[in-house]
C-alpha cells in the first residue's frame, strides 16, 4: 500500500533538529523551543509537548529567527 503524502509543513520535528526547554512549564506555563530547521512556525501555531508524563498543547507567542533556524516561546493552551 502506498504511503499517504502529507504537507511537509505539517510533519513532526526531525529527531535531532530541535530542543524543548521546559524548566518554566510548571511556574510560568511556558516552554521554549529552538530548532535548526529552516521552516519556522508562525505566531499562534500549536505544538503538542509531553513533559513529566503530561501532554500539553502549546501556542507560539514569541518567535525569533536566526541564520539556520529559529526559537520560540510557547504558552500552554490545554493539558491532556
Amino acid at each position: 500500500m502506498p504511503q499517504a503524502r502529507t504537507d511537509p509543513a505539517l510533519l513532526p520535528f526531525n529527531q535531532g533538529g530541535y530542543e524543548i526547554l521546559d524548566e518554566e512549564l510548571d511556574t510560568r506555563r511556558e516552554v521554549a523551543i529552538w530548532s535548526v530547521d529552516p521552516l519556522a512556525p508562525r505566531l499562534g501555531d500549536l505544538f503538542t509537548v509531553e513533559s513529566r508524563g503530561v501532554v500539553h498543547e502549546v501556542a507560539v507567542v514569541q518567535l525569533a529567527t536566526f541564520r539556520g533556524g529559529w526559537n520560540a516561546v510557547c504558552r500552554v493552551t490545554d493539558v491532556f
